[in-house]
């Protein structure tokens, strides 16, 4: 399960930041260990310290920035987490990626391929014709989510696809 994001290093003892996704303090408080994509493999926590919108994590065998800053952007997942229903029109980032997404006059432009988390609002990363396109998720943009089906109808605004 998909529960966050690592931004950046931290600090000079290979600390690293990092935004929860979907998944509270709480339950962050109780895991010890984590699988970072892309080639992170399992990690065990070593400490956490938590900090208004984000984690400071230390992993064993993570000493230096220089160990640290190969793990920026990977994501963080871990197993065995009872992520909580969410309201309605909320959704977690592992059920947006890999979406289609399909413009208001039903052409399929791509695929969801990761989120990105604003203060503002969330922003879909999409494969356009080969290149990165970014949806801003609002309600301007956005027009309808639908997981059971697999696709995200957005309103294409000029210059979006750009």
């Amino acid at each position: 399960m998909l529960i966050g994001k690592i931004i950046k290093p931290w600090g000079v003892k290979g600390e690293l930041k990092a935004v929860l996704s979907g998944c509270t303090e709480d339950m962050f408080a109780s895991i010890d260990s984590v699988i970072l994509s892309g080639g992170g493999g399992a990690l065990n926590i070593t400490s956490k310290k938590f900090r208004p919108g984000c984690v400071i994590l230390k992993f064993n065998g993570i000493d230096t920035p220089e160990d640290a800053v190969r793990y920026n952007g990977m994501s963080i997942e871990a197993e065995g987490v009872e992520l909580p229903p969410l309201e309605e029109g909320q959704y977690y980032i592992d059920e947006i990626i890999g979406l289609n997404v399909i413009a208001a006059s039903g052409e399929t432009l791509g695929k969801v391929s990761d989120v990105l988390s604003f203060p503002a609002n969330d922003v879909y990363v999409m494969d356009y014709n080969g290149k990165e396109c970014l949806i801003p998720a609002i309600a301007d943009v956005i027009k309808e989510i639908n997981i059971a089906d697999g696709y995200i109808k957005i309103e294409v605004m000029e210059g979006l696809l750009v």
